[in-house]
């Protein structure tokens, strides 16, 4: 591996040291101002003690000896002995005579200076030959024709360079863009002092020409310049140049998914993993969702996830192991969904269906006084997809401090898991719940069910013998449906919540159990599930939840309920136990 500097550690202004792997993808996530722009711009600023304000200090790891840096550098010496051509360094210049660093020198530096900055492991020194920034106007500028050179005797430092004289690498960055755009990238060899990138179909080589011949130099000369393109565009064209063509060690980039559509996001996220050479650290800010399932998508085991969260005038930041991530992302709730997403939110409430999360978010905001000056909770809703999956999600979630809360139909009293990992995943201790579960879960089961078991067969069978079409009738599944739940108890729980607990000491047992739930986050609905805060609109579902949503949500009386419920989930929460 040649000789380079990484990114080893990162010390936060809140006091965190995060410490980093030299070949890994750091993705910092985090809600609105937290500090994730603001960390990439002070990292590549910095020499170690500073006066910034997110990154307090930056230490840099070294790989390699003296003499590997210096061989690593052997393409950019000159004939001249002892020095070096570094065109894309705006570099101190290293004087013997005073063995300090004085002036600035956009071209060359003798061997003392490579070494004296080798060995001090400069940041500030170093930081344009192995790290890079790349902003919105950055890559958007790296789009912009590239110098033509001597292919003899110049180094192409420059990634359209490099596509000029990697006939490879052009045609897999084509590929690229072209599943992205629909339109292939092309590098024009014959436009004079600039190589500009086009866009478009490539033109075919008639019968006696070649890629240098004017025939062919008129027809590449009018497709579209890259250049004169959308910043979509031109931003994804610029981080695939960068991170495949950049001799950079650390790159780093602010918020990639810019000007991007959600497939497109996701598309470079994948490529960012999959490009990203060997050896070398990419460092990602980003506010996207989609631009983190691509970089899953691709390589999970190298991926490092920091949140940033903002207190007053300290960032915080913490990480999501590797382990965990794997973990995560088998989830096929993960991958095809937007729990992820709660990343970027100051906190985010789990809901077992879409329907549940549209409902409690629609009320959220018509709870909101319509002249307030406060500012809107920054809140997630997200489906999970049944109650099964929450406690993994949610004990991801708490794990990188994203403040997290539940929401759960009342028959989650039905069993002990899932209950039991939800609250543990909320850092409840389950010992505390378990004694009143059980008495709550056996007073319902105490109930005499309509039907026996005898009496079900018997009903299923009626309607079973009714059937005599090849395709089985709906109202007689729908009519079937109907006789099972009136064989459980636990059906009849969910749609009357607590009052399916018999009144009297165990009312209140179940009372102070739930009572205690939603003070850890565990909001079990009362009146037994979403349908249930509304029983004067009929059907289930999506159809029910159409209903309702015609309704006036904010003054409606039918729904108090429902608004009182959806208040208390952004109660301050107490920190005592249950």
């Amino acid at each position: 591996m040649p000789a380079s500097l990484f990114l080893e550690q990162l010390t936060f202004s809140g006091g965190e040291r995060i410490p980093l792997e030299p070949d890994a993808i750091v993705v910092i996530v985090g809600p609105n101002n937290a500090g994730k722009s603001v960390t990439l711009r002070e990292i590549f600023s910095q020499s170690g003690e500073t006066n910034n304000h997110v990154v307090v200090h930056a230490d840099v790891g070294r790989l390699g000896t003296t003499d590997e840096f210096l061989e690593r550098m052997a393409p950019y010496r000159l004939a001249e002995a002892g020095y070096y051509q570094l065109q894309s360094l705006q570099a101190p210049k290293y004087s013997k005579a005073v063995n300090s660093f004085v002036g600035f020198t956009p071209d060359t530096v003798d061997e003392d200076w490579l070494r004296n900055a080798w060995e001090r492991k400069g940041l500030s020194i170093l930081n344009r030959l192995f790290f890079g920034l790349m902003d919105l106007s950055t890559r958007i500028r790296a789009t912009d024709p590239a110098d033509v050179f001597n292919l003899t005797s110049d180094i192409p430092y420059h990634p359209i360079q490099k596509m000029c004289v990697d006939p490879a690498l052009a045609e897999r960055l084509s590929r690229y863009f072209r599943r992205a755009f629909g339109q292939a990238l092309i590098v024009n060899r014959t436009a004079g002092t600039k190589m500009p990138l086009h866009c478009g179909t490539a033109p075919p080589l008639d019968p006696g020409e070649d890629r240098v011949s004017p025939s062919y130099a008129r027809k590449l000369q009018a497709l579209p310049l890259l250049q004169d393109q959308g910043d979509g565009m031109r931003s994804f064209a610029g981080c695939i140049l960068d991170v495949t063509a950049s001799d950079k060690h650390v790159v780093m980039i602010d918020e990639p998914e810019a000007f991007l559509h959600p497939p497109q996001a996701r598309f470079l996220g994948t490529l960012l993993a999959k490009e990203k050479p060997a050896g070398r650290q990419l460092v990602i800010a980003t506010h996207s969702g989609d631009l983190l399932r691509g970089l899953l998508d691709a390589n999970p085991a190298s991926l490092q996830i920091i949140r940033l969260t903002r207190e007053g005038n300290l960032n915080h930041a913490r990480t999501l192991d590797k382990d965990r991530i794997r973990t995560l992302w088998n989830e096929p709730i993960l991958r095809f969904s937007n729990p992820l997403d709660s990343l970027f939110h100051e906190q985010v409430v789990l809901c077992e269906a879409d329907g549940d999360c549209r409902f409690y978010a629609a009320l959220l905001e018509a709870t909101r006084s319509e002249d307030t000056d406060s500012r809107m909770p920054d809140v997630m809703f997200t489906s999970t997809g049944g109650k099964h999956k929450i406690p993994t999600i949610a004990k991801a979630l708490a794990s990188i401090g994203i403040p997290t809360r539940m929401v759960v139909d009342f028959d989650i009293l039905n069993s002990e898991s899932p209950l039991k990992e939800a609250v543990e995943a909320l850092g409840g201790n389950w010992d505390d719940f378990r004694p009143r579960w059980k008495q709550v879960k056996a007073g319902i089961e105490q109930r005499k069910p309509e039907l026996e078991t005898t009496h079900v067969q018997k009903e299923i069978q009626k309607l079973l013998n009714q059937v005599t079409t090849a395709t089985f009738p709906m109202d007689v599944a729908k009519s079937i449906r109907d006789v099972l739940r009136r064989a459980s108890p636990w059906d009849e729980a969910k749609l009357l919540g607590v009052n399916a607990v018999p009144k009297g000491e165990l009312r209140q047992v179940a009372e102070t159990l739930l009572a205690d739930l939603k003070r850890l986050g565990l909001f079990v609905v009362e009146c037994g599930e979403m349908e249930s805060f509304v029983p004067t609109v009929g059907g289930h579902g999506n159809a029910w939840l159409a209903e309702v949503l015609r309704m006036n949500l904010r003054q409606d009386p039918h729904l108090e309920h429902a608004r009182r419920f959806v208040q208390a989930l952004f109660s301050p929460r107490p920190d005592a136990k249950a």
